[in-house]
């Protein structure tokens, strides 16, 4: 017994600084803070923390074990806070008339994430309220997410002043905001008691911002220079998004554009505020996902050719096969400097009946993209399929290309986690 006690005596006595290692293994790797690469996915879907802090995480159960580890744990159980209905946002704010929390709060919070879209069907002044006391108590906020269901008739989700009132609190009390995501009405949003100028002054540290059915109201005269976001290095949209107020405002380290159409087009949908972003801010890209914007129809698909052909410095373009498969016919479109392309097949629709997508992908591939190194799939897999060199009676013309052709185009495929794949084990709708 007394073995024991000597034992955990020493170890409690261990520096400081190899406890927060330990307690950083042990929390920090469960989820990052914020996930910036599977743009491929949608923003409701992808954006939200899965792993919610709560009295069963780790954090809270180092918090109770001793003074030295309740001082490290202290700092991860507050750094990430999720509210994901009413009450628990009228909890939290309720915690607030502690001091101590107060000043954890205020010392350790660095992201905030408030989902009112899936779980809350109505949305008040008294939740505005309490919103705004939490975001007033995170000074040091560094990632705050908003998504807040919208409705057509604003007979639920944020009505004018109350988002009006939010976005003000956002930038008088988040002044170290990195991240940004808002899933709201800003056409709501009362320019007139902040103009786009102070907007892009207030969150002048942003580096990447995204925009789920937030739509900008843009002032009159658009067309003179706004400011700049000069650290703003990922812009990501969906659909719904109005681009023609970013396209009027200097961004010097863009370099990452996200947009999907969830809906898939079938009809001419290829948003004009788009096409004068891309035309002020393409030569910057060197990662550009478009997802549902080429329409089946050959006359409108084309639109989208000179939109990519803007991105001069393009080298991972990510979209749907049926939007490569609708481009592929243009001899026009010839991306030279990328190396990866990155495969969905989210489309409800099925490929035309005559497209024989494997057996020419590879030269179509090489065709368009001449210096291409990578093709990720991110659809589905063929699970346990034979290689069609073992399979008598394959036809070539039904996709039994060889995966050597590949290799020997210089393409490997791979799936989302970088596995090799082979070319018949591709899933195509």
């Amino acid at each position: 017994m007394a073995s024991h006690a000597i034992y955990g005596s020493c170890v409690l006595k261990l520096p400081v600084e190899v406890w927060r290692m330990v307690v950083i293994s042990a929390v920090k790797s469960v989820e990052p803070m914020d996930n910036c690469h599977e743009a491929s996915e949608s923003l409701t879907t992808r954006f939200h923390l899965a792993r919610r802090v709560t009295s069963k995480s780790p954090e809270y159960t180092l918090m109770l074990v001793c003074k030295t580890l309740n001082a490290i744990a202290t700092e991860f159980f507050y750094e990430r806070i999720s509210i994901q209905s009413k009450k628990q946002l009228i909890a939290l704010a309720a915690g607030l008339k502690s001091p101590r929390i107060s000043e954890n709060m205020a010392m350790w919070m660095r992201r905030f994430e408030f989902n009112y879209a899936a779980h809350t069907p109505v949305y008040n002044n008294h939740d505005k309220g309490l919103m705004v006391r939490v975001l007033r108590s995170c000074p040091n906020l560094t990632h705050l997410i908003i998504q807040v269901a919208n409705h057509e008739y604003n007979e639920i989700g944020a009505k004018a002043r109350d988002t009006t009132t939010i976005m003000d609190t956002c930038a008088k009390s988040c002044e170290r905001l990195e991240v940004l995501h808002l899933a709201l009405n800003l056409t709501t949003y009362k320019w007139a008691d902040m103009t786009p100028g102070v907007f892009l002054k207030s969150f002048r540290n942003i580096t990447i911002l995204r925009l789920g059915n937030a739509i900008i109201a843009t002032p009159r005269n658009a067309v003179v220079q706004l400011g700049e976001l000069p650290f703003l290095h990922t812009f990501e949209a969906c659909a719904k998004v109005h681009f023609l107020l970013l396209a009027n405002v200097h961004l010097p380290l863009l370099s990452t554009v996200h947009f999907r159409n969830k809906v898939f087009p079938d009809f001419c949908y290829l948003p004009s505020s788009l096409l004068g972003f891309i035309s002020a801010h393409g030569n910057k890209l060197t990662n550009l996902t478009l997802i549902g914007v080429a329409h089946e129809h050959p006359l409108y698909a084309r639109r989208v050719v000179p939109l990519l052909l803007k991105c001069t410095r393009l080298q991972v373009f990510v979209t749907d096969v049926v939007d490569l498969v609708r481009l592929l016919p243009f001899d026009d479109l010839l991306l030279h400097k990328v190396t990866r392309l990155e495969l969905t097949n989210y489309s409800p629709g099925r490929l035309p009946s005559t497209s024989s997508f494997r057996a020419t992908l590879i030269a179509d591939l090489r065709a368009h993209f001449p210096s291409l190194e990578e093709l990720r799939w991110l659809g589905r897999v063929v699970p346990d399929v034979p290689s069609p060199n073992t399979r008598a009676g394959w036809d070539l013309s039904e996709g039994g290309t060889d995966a050597h052709h590949a290799f020997a185009a210089g393409i490997r495929i791979e799936n989302r986690d970088g596995d090799k794949l082979e070319l018949f084990q591709l899933l195509v709708q």
